[in-house]
């Protein structure tokens, strides 16, 4: 029985893929693309930016933290929708899920190793074992946690501007986001770089918990969602996700209102400014709901653009393997022992190099899956988990755009 059970035990087919999912997936991952290229330039350069330019404004503003923070949710979602397949086909579904983040760990040691000290696979794969906690909760619970998470990371920094007010810290004494370099990021041949690239990951590790803690509030936000099946039929539930998109809309402005008004406050005016930061500081959260929820307006609201839109999914289901891809072009190009465009390339420059890169991935995923359903790092990682080799080409087509009521489960 239990063999039977374990047989059972494989991954969704393509058919049973939420195109959504898969849809905000591969537009998250555009906008990685685009901040980690501008986070390898930035590096290069010592951090000395351009405070006028438009471009690198907004990317700042519109981009940074928010597509890694929504990348972090659909880490939630497909948590679940793991879990719950695995609790119906095998006796021991956390095993199988511990076994699936030690192996997302390994590649993400191998990615920092041999690739790129920005990985993000590590704190993926850590900060998802706390998740098994939390499986067998209900919904309500699962919010009374995201609820306290956000305020407990909301009033740390009230109470620590409060500080500051009171004890009239000096804002030249407070650390500062830039006040490290990354050798990796500016040594002359791979080897130097290969050795400097775990000192830096230390420094980049050592001040990376509110990332993690970020990381884990999206974390369970995406296993709401599908507790509360959001993500199936939706069609029918075009009021639920109006009423989502208008919240995150509000909460985005206010945050990203908050973030304008800081930087215009004189800075004589410590406390509001310190005021405007700590709401600003949700914007990574408010706008990764909001980009996602637009989305599925999009989707729900214009049925013209749904073949457009299709086009992310290419990138969505390869998404492993389009990450590390971007990750080996992107230091090639980029950093000194490589091309070194990073030394002289322009804002605008490297914005069209990410969107460039971008189309490179979508035409590899596309030609990929015409014939395999999987991308190659994705079918590695199936075949680890699962301990067997599965098949991944095709035996029969499969139509990738389909009625938004069908099973939206990935």
């Amino acid at each position: 029985m239990n063999e039977k059970k374990e047989n059972l035990a494989q991954p969704l087919r393509p058919k049973e893929r939420v195109h959504f999912l898969d849809i905000v997936r591969g537009f998250a991952m555009l906008g990685i693309i685009i901040v980690n290229y501008f986070l390898i330039v930035d590096s290069v350069k010592g951090f000395h930016m351009d405070s006028s330019d438009l471009v690198h404004n907004l990317v700042s503003t519109f981009a940074e933290g928010k597509f890694i923070t929504l990348f972090s949710f659909l880490f939630g979602v497909g948590f679940m929708i793991f879990m719950d397949r695995a609790v119906q086909r095998v006796e021991h579904p956390r095993k199988l899920f511990a076994r699936r983040l030690l192996i997302l760990f390994c590649v993400g040691l191998l990615h920092i190793t041999f690739v790129w000290v920005g990985d993000i696979l590590t704190f993926y794969a850590l900060a998802g074992f706390l998740l098994l906690a939390f499986y067998a909760r209900t919904p309500k619970t699962i919010l009374r946690w995201i609820i306290a998470l956000i305020l407990i990371q909301f009033l740390a920094s009230v109470f620590m501007m409060l500080y500051n007010a009171v004890m009239k810290t000096a804002s030249s004494d407070m650390p500062t986001y830039f006040d490290f370099t990354l050798s990796s990021h500016t040594s002359f041949t791979y080897l130097e770089s290969f050795v400097a690239r775990w000192a830096d990951m230390g420094v980049m590790a050592a001040s990376s918990f509110s990332t993690v803690y970020s990381m884990f509030q999206m974390f369970l936000i995406g296993m709401y969602f599908v507790k509360m099946d959001f993500f199936t039929t939706m069609e029918a539930k075009q009021s639920i996700w109006k009423r989502i998109w208008f919240i995150s809309l509000a909460a985005f402005i206010l945050t990203q209102f908050s973030s304008m008004m800081n930087t215009l406050i004189p800075a004589e005016n410590t406390f509001w400014m310190e005021l405007f930061m700590v709401l600003g500081q949700q914007g990574n959260l408010t706008g990764s709901m909001f980009y996602m929820s637009s989305l599925a307006m999009l989707l729900l609201y214009v049925p013209a653009l749904r073949k457009a839109l299709m086009v992310f999914t290419k990138v969505g289901r390869m998404s492993l393997t389009c990450y590390l891809l971007h990750s080996i072009i992107g230091t090639v190009l980029l950093l000194p022992y490589g091309f070194d465009l990073a030394s002289s390339i322009k804002p605008i420059d490297t914005l069209m190099l990410s969107i460039a890169v971008y189309v490179v991935l979508v035409i590899i995923a596309s030609l990929w899956l015409k014939r395999f359903n999987i991308g190659p790092m994705e079918s590695f990682w199936r075949k680890l988990t699962y301990g067997k080799t599965n098949r991944a080409s095709k035996t029969t087509p499969v139509t990738l755009v389909q009625p938004l009521n069908s099973d939206l489960r990935q």
